[in-house]
């Protein structure tokens, strides 16, 4: 990844934003820490979020997520960096459970894997089939 890095400052002139550092480490195909194909998240990765610990973080936070969707037309909720599917997930059931799911969640995710993790997750807890979800790679 040094490497990777080191190469990139050089063919740019001796000089990258840090914006671009930062897309290069967590994002450089086969190397970037969010692509690289290791656990990142819960007990057996790197940290461990508020949703990986219990389903009642999603759920309390459906609560809200409720009462705003009550208020908007399109009902949609975006997610940034979905990690996991972890929030998606219990946020997602307990919504439905509510009778209050969304008509789409949109999770901005740009590394492959991940999507393909969130994918599975949310297929396993069958919310895939009660709500549209699409993975997107820029805010809307």
């Amino acid at each position: 990844m040094v490497e990777h890095i080191r190469a990139e400052i050089v063919r740019a002139g001796g000089f990258i934003t840090f914006a671009r550092y930062m897309e290069l480490a967590l994002y450089a195909p086969a190397l970037g820490y969010y692509v690289a194909g290791t656990r990142k998240f819960g007990s057996d990765g790197d940290f461990v979020t508020a949703p990986e610990l219990t389903p009642l973080y999603g759920a309390a936070l459906a609560r809200q997520v409720e009462a705003i969707l009550a208020t908007t037309a399109d009902r949609e909720v975006v997610e940034l960096g979905a990690g996991s599917a972890a929030l998606a997930t219990s946020l997602l059931v307990e919504l439905a459970s509510r009778g209050a799911s969304p008509a789409r969640y949109r999770i901005l995710e740009i590394s492959p894997e991940l999507k393909s993790r969130q994918a599975a997750a949310l297929a396993a807890a069958g919310v895939a089939e009660r709500t549209r979800i699409e993975w997107i790679d820029r805010v809307p």
